[in-house]
């Protein structure tokens, strides 16, 4: 193969693997806004909780003091008796009682309600904790990770920018430029292997002059298409069973 094409092609397997490299970084800030959202719900769950437990303990306290003004007419009723005068009156002032303590117990049925409802609540405030304190330690592990990840990237890049320039300088000038331009129109792929006679990068079929010419390795041949610089890949190795079989047809 031309030595300047293999060049060219040690050349975008570096350019292609810092790309790649970047675009992994490009991902690692998304990577950490989703733990970050992954905190704030289990957060906002435990704040929806501890709502619900607040409601639930206002609503207790009106029910009793309601309860407590149910008492003090009860209290009042049980004053007014010995003032009560005729059997018309007492029947009136039972009735009233009556009324008062079905008032009461309705309401402290309302309590209980309430107070099994809280003990619910409870419990699921305690799964919700749970789950934060969880998000929360999982969500700094997988921070670590990323941390690790972007070090052992940025240190990658800045290999891979190393070899680069080594690799750019040994280049022909205007090959290099056009190269450079070409990477630059193509989406970071200026160097394309021939799969069969299609152009890997833009999957169009080439001309037979074209993949011949490729084929044979000692030129710089563009695809017919996106104009990239096209390159056949080594064969298989041929193995020993696949050897013996053809030498026996």
């Amino acid at each position: 193969m031309l030595a300047s094409l293999e060049q060219l092609i040690a050349l975008q397997d570096l350019d292609s693997a810092a790309e790649a490299a970047r675009r992994r970084l490009a991902e690692l800030p998304a990577a950490e806004r989703e733990l970050d959202a992954r905190i704030a719900a289990a957060g906002n769950r435990l704040a929806e909780v501890d709502r619900e437990l607040a409601a639930n303990g206002e609503a207790r306290r009106e029910l009793e003091k309601e309860v407590a003004q149910v008492d003090g007419r009860l209290a009042r009723f049980d004053d007014h008796k010995a003032s009560v005068k005729t059997n018309q009156e007492f029947t009136a002032l039972l009735h009233e009682i009556e009324i008062a303590r079905g008032q009461k117990d309705g309401i402290e049925d309302r309590i209980l309600a309430l107070l099994e409802q809280a003990d619910q609540i409870a419990a699921e405030r305690a799964a919700a904790e749970g789950d934060l304190a969880g998000v929360t330690r999982q969500a700094e592990a997988e921070r670590q990770t990323i941390a690790a990840e972007r070090t052992a990237l940025e240190a990658d890049l800045a290999r891979l920018a190393s070899l680069r320039e080594t690799q750019a300088a040994a280049l022909d000038a205007g090959l290099r430029a056009r190269y450079e331009q070409l990477l630059k129109q193509r989406r970071m792929v200026a160097v394309a292997a021939l799969d069969g006679d299609v152009c890997s990068a833009c999957n169009v079929k080439q001309r037979p002059v074209v993949t011949q010419h490729v084929r044979g390795g000692e030129e710089i041949v563009l695809c017919d298409n996106c104009q990239r610089i096209l390159y056949a890949r080594p064969a298989a190795p041929t193995q020993p069973e696949e050897a013996g079989a053809a030498e026996r047809s």
